[in-house]
């Protein structure tokens, strides 16, 4: 069973890479292609929503590991939003559009339990899935629609399973033990 999970999981990481890697060159090749004009102001205002919603998260994520250790799903997880952050940065310079300046790094408190962190996770994620439906039912541009397609994606089918495991692992919540965090980290 464990193989099989393990299979599956890996199987979707490839996906989601190889998906990336599509984002990614779609992206640069819209970027060289022409010169965009600026999205309306609603979909500029999706745009700071989704980029203040990857701070906040990579805020969040490193408060967490401040706070109980470099331990999954939030240290892998924190690597994946720097990335969606540096995706926002080329989209607001591709668009000619002043990147918002990330009022969360430093500023966000971690939960008194793992269990708890892990649980914001769960809905936070959920959040974000909701989120990028709304937008996607009015941003035009190819790019950008691809952006958050991919965004709720790895939403959907990477990090909410992460943090739902991480509710639903028996040795996580309650006091934090240092002996946790290495235990954690070599799963």
């Amino acid at each position: 069973m464990k193989n099989r999970n393990w299979q599956r999981q890996s199987w979707n990481s490839l996906k989601s890479i190889i998906f990336g890697i599509g984002l990614v060159g779609l992206i640069t090749f819209s970027a060289f292609a022409s010169n965009p004009t600026q999205p309306d102001s609603r979909t500029q205002q999706a745009m700071i929503d989704a980029i203040n919603d990857e701070y906040y998260a990579r805020a969040f994520y490193n408060a967490v590991i401040d706070q109980f250790g470099s331990i999954r799903p939030f240290s892998n997880i924190v690597q994946a939003e720097d990335r969606h952050v540096q995706l926002w940065n080329r989209l607001f310079t591709q668009y000619g559009l002043p990147i918002p300046d990330d009022t969360f790094a430093g500023n966000i408190e971690a939960p008194a339990t793992l269990q708890d962190a892990c649980q914001m996770g769960v809905k936070a994620e959920i959040a974000n899935v909701q989120m990028y439906d709304r937008f996607l039912e009015f941003v035009q541009e190819p790019d950008l629609r691809a952006a958050f397609t991919q965004l709720r994606h790895v939403s959907q089918n990477n990090h909410k399973p992460a943090f739902e495991r991480c509710v639903n692992n028996p040795g996580v919540g309650g006091e934090y033990h240092p002996h946790q965090a290495g235990r954690r980290a070599r799963h």
